[in-house]
């Protein structure tokens, strides 16, 4: 099993989700992020003043996939969440160890 955590920009996640669902790729789970990276550096406006934005916002789209659903959903992301333009975002690929499911778990005196 692998985890695959892509950084999007806020404004494709509807791209992607539809992307991810044409892949057969239904569960995934987004947190709103903050961070700074190639993006060309933005610049802010608040009551007249201009300001420099350090950080920017993104999304982080997180999912786990099983060996052979590795491609089609990094193809998936990246086709769904690319501009073509610098800061569209990153796509990391990273091994699962164990997944434990919360409500499977034994209760009671089941569990002893």
């Amino acid at each position: 099993m692998k985890r695959i955590e892509a950084i999007i920009r806020p404004e494709r996640v509807d791209h992607v989700a539809e992307a991810l669902a044409a892949a057969g790729i239904t569960a995934f789970t987004i947190a709103d992020v903050r961070g700074h990276g190639r993006a060309p550096d933005r610049v802010g406006e608040w009551r007249g003043v201009k300001y420099e934005l350090l950080v920017t916002h993104k999304i982080a789209v997180t999912l786990l996939v099983d060996e052979d659903e590795v491609e089609a959903a990094v193809l998936a992301l990246a086709g769904s969440a690319s501009t073509g333009a610098t800061g569209d975002g990153l796509i990391t690929v990273s091994p699962v160890d164990a997944v434990h499911v919360i409500s499977a778990y034994a209760k009671g005196a089941a569990a002893e």
